[in-house]
């Protein structure tokens, strides 16, 4: 996957036909876009509704869908005025390149950066779960390993391990 990982960006390739259709559909809804426009940042679904300056009822709606399909994830936690923790979500890709050359399409998207640091701490929550319930320490070792190699090879091979094991769904 190219020379991303020596210039330390973020860039992955998708060409499953099925998550080209999705995000591509995704991207057409003016709506959805908007959304994941001013997401490219952290924030919590109130800054987001008011940032968009849509109908408050189907924001909510495509927010989720977007949550669903992985192009909108957790980013952490804040706590509000009124004592309230609630959750931060930003936008899977900061940039999305949509190659056509003749009848195949492809997709070139770059991570956000804060994307990458938020799928990085779900795979490392979900090692730390799946360590927890190993009873054999070379195998909590090893699991431990794993992630560190992930983090330090780059999105190329993040993002597909993450699907792979469900820990994200796009």
């Amino acid at each position: 996957m190219g020379d991303s990982a020596k210039t330390g960006q973020r860039w992955i390739y998708i060409k499953n036909k099925s998550l080209i259709s999705l995000i591509v559909k995704t991207y057409a809804d003016a709506d959805k876009k908007k959304i994941l426009d001013a997401t490219q940042k952290p924030r919590v679904i109130i800054d987001i509704v008011d940032k968009c300056d849509l109908p408050q009822t189907s924001t909510y709606r495509k927010i989720n869908s977007l949550m669903h399909n992985g192009l909108l994830i957790p980013a952490g936690n804040v706590s509000m005025k009124h004592g309230k923790i609630v959750t931060k979500y930003v936008s899977l890709f900061e940039k999305v390149e949509i190659n056509v050359i003749k009848n195949d399409i492809s997709i070139r998207a770059k991570i956000c950066k804060g994307a990458y640091h938020a799928l990085l701490e779900m795979m490392r929550m979900k090692i730390i779960h799946l360590s927890k319930n190993l009873k054999s320490s070379s195998t909590r070792i090893s699991s431990e390993r794993m992630y560190e190699n992930m983090q330090g090879e780059g999105s190329e091979s993040l993002i597909p391990y993450l699907i792979k094991e469900r820990v994200i769904q796009l």
